[in-house]
């Protein structure tokens, strides 16, 4: 939610804010099935920390935008770092969890993904308002900076 308010700030007009909320997806989308066959055959964890790590470089790449020209390849290469992360995530809940236990695995994931998405614009508003625009860049990127020590300390690579 705080994208528009960002990318009009750097000039975006209403086109240009389409252009910017659209790179994501199709980047995305493009990615999203190359990266999945690679991670099929060369294991999963890599792409889960490249991925953050990208996710933890953006988030500091933002504050640095100075066009809507700039805004728009960040969004896209987030596309692609998303492509990294979430459905390589997904296969890989699917790779651990227990035979008949798939759902309440995914299930659990999913609740955890999508607490994210709900509270991720929240808190984003909030430090917007209290510190400023940046200040929710810095936390995205502190947060992606956490997700990928954990996972790298801890995510165990699986034979594939």
């Amino acid at each position: 939610p705080l994208m528009p308010i960002y990318a009009e700030s750097l000039g975006a007009t209403g086109i240009w804010l389409g252009i910017i909320f659209a790179g994501f997806s199709p980047s995305r989308g493009l990615f999203m099935p190359i990266i999945g066959r690679i991670s099929d055959k060369k294991g999963r964890k890599m792409f889960i920390l490249a991925g953050l790590l990208i996710y933890t470089i953006l988030s500091l790449a933002y504050i640095r935008a100075d066009s809507v020209y700039t805004l728009t390849v960040i969004r896209m290469i987030h596309g692609f770092a998303s492509a990294m992360v979430i459905p390589v995530a997904m296969a890989y809940i699917g790779e651990i969890s227990p035979e008949g236990r798939e759902g309440t695995y995914m299930g659990t994931f999913s609740v955890s993904l999508f607490l994210g998405m709900g509270l991720g614009p929240l808190i984003g508003g909030i430090l917007k308002d209290t510190f400023g625009m940046a200040s929710a860049f810095y936390a995205m990127s502190a947060l992606s900076a956490i997700s990928f020590l954990v996972c790298f300390l801890f995510l165990p690579e699986l034979k594939t």
